[in-house]
């Protein structure tokens, strides 16, 4: 795969983050549930020249971003190498993460300073208001969790076919790549009914309007569930089949993305289109106001609130209670995972890359290094020596294949138990066969260093 190839595929996997975020921060500034950009306002106000003033600042902020970062993301296809590329695609997704966040909390706390100034409230501010008046049946029936057993029982069966495989590499390949998709259908088993456990919509008093919208969060949230699960076994089971197609391998992967992107989107514009809608419709003068509870917009804080899970304020998923032990902690291990873990692994990405990768022979010893990749072989147990000019078609199984660095342990054609360390760009690879029936292919930073090497083993072993 050549480098420009593979930096327009690593594009492709980070730049759509971009406009799906952009158009649903941008459409925050569209009244749901009585809420703007985060900030609860009674009906008048919401058409206020100010406030709509503010909208069409923040909508224009929002976009300018869009194409700052539209613009941002084009040095990545002129950075030459793989690993370079990826830090700054890192780097790029975390901006734009925070940028995004950035303007909708100043823009919150533009209209809360108007809301204050305005003594804009209600009767049910600062208030945890539940609706008594909505049936049980109103609310919507959980689907039957029998619906997410089929696309489970159909991505385990790669996860079947992987532990009969007589093929090591084959094995491992399968076991991690079918096991992740298998993880996902199982994860939706288990997160599906957490939406039914929440608290339901409450906006006014009209309990009709209150159950309709969440019905629509609940049917939205169960269609995305089911559509996870089915694609998931889909895509575990096509990877499979075609596991030595590379081609498929990234069609189809291409595939699942952005087919699991279109089912998300459209049930979370359906929800923020009723979220929109029916409060307008209601005719209800009053409304709930939950705001103080509300950090910038984005994040609940309520001691008074044992729930640790919570629905998102619009759209139709679900947040954290900051002020619960469990919330601090799993919003830290999400940020951590974000801020620590992407910058962590772009930097050891580069760090492999530019490490040189270097062997010797020491008493009778043949030693490499490289990392965490180390190969202490005596020259005794060497059954076999190659120079090859052209690597065999291969697939890794578990370890890093970039542009310039492909490391760890590869199913190689015509070679068993192998593990790698090579530039694959260079045209000279050694290979040292073992009498255990170990493989290991690697060569040095240069075609000259790695000729030469094998001319100093080949010498070694004659003496």
């Amino acid at each position: 795969m050549s480098d420009l190839v593979a930096i327009i595929l690593l594009v492709l996997c980070f730049y759509p983050v971009l406009p799906i975020m952009a158009a649903v921060m941008a459409n925050e500034a569209k009244p749901k549930k009585n809420i703007v950009i985060g900030c609860t306002l009674p009906l008048t106000a919401q058409h206020d020249p100010r406030v709509q003033g503010i909208c069409r600042d923040y909508k224009r902020r929002i976009w300018l971003w869009f194409f700052i970062l539209t613009a941002a993301i084009v040095p990545a296809f002129v950075i030459k190498r793989t690993s370079l590329a990826l830090a700054w695609l890192f780097f790029w997704v975390l901006v734009a993460l925070v940028m995004f966040f950035v303007v909708f909390a100043r823009f919150n706390v533009r209209l809360r300073a108007l809301k204050a100034q305005e003594g804009w409230v209600t009767p049910y501010s600062g208030a945890v208001v539940v609706d008594i008046g909505a049936k049980p049946e109103e609310l919507g029936k959980p689907l039957s969790r029998w619906l997410f057993i089929p696309p489970l029982i159909v991505s385990l069966i790669p996860c079947v076919l992987a532990l009969t495989s007589e093929n090591v590499g084959e094995r491992w390949a399968g076991l991690v790549m079918a096991g992740t998709f298998a993880l996902c259908c199982a994860l939706s088993l288990v997160f599906y009914p957490l939406i039914f456990r929440q608290r339901a919509d409450v906006v006014n008093s009209d309990s009709g309007v209150n159950a309709a919208l969440t019905r629509v969060r609940r049917y939205n949230w169960g269609k995305v569930w089911i559509a996870m699960a089915w694609l998931s076994a889909l895509l575990a089971v096509t990877l499979w089949f075609f596991i030595d197609n590379g081609l498929v391998f990234m069609i189809a992967t291409l595939v699942y993305t952005f087919a699991l992107l279109y089912v998300c989107l459209r049930a979370e514009f359906a929800v923020r289109r009723a979220q929109e809608r029916l409060p307008r419709e209601s005719g209800a003068r009053d409304y709930v106001d939950e705001d103080q509870y509300w950090v910038w917009g984005l994040f609940y804080y309520n001691p008074n609130d044992r729930r640790t899970m919570i629905n998102d304020r619009t759209g139709m998923g679900m947040g954290l209670n900051m002020a619960r032990p469990a919330g601090k902690i799993v919003m830290g291990i999400c940020a951590a995972l974000l801020f620590l873990l992407l910058p962590a692994m772009s930097g050891w990405f580069i760090v492999m890359d530019f490490t040189p990768r270097e062997a010797r022979i020491e008493d009778g010893v043949l030693y490499f290094e490289h990392l965490t990749e180390k190969y202490e072989i005596p020259l005794g147990d060497i059954s076999s020596l190659e120079l090859l000019d052209d690597l065999p078609s291969s697939r890794r199984v578990a370890g890093t294949g970039m542009d310039t660095l492909c490391e760890g342990r590869f199913d190689v054609e015509g070679y068993e138990n192998v593990r790698i360390s090579l530039d694959p760009q260079q045209d000279c690879y050694i290979v040292v066969l073992t009498d255990e029936g170990l493989t290991r292919i690697f060569n040095l930073m240069s075609e000259a260093e790695t000729e030469e090497f094998y001319a100093e083993i080949e010498a070694a072993l004659k003496s």
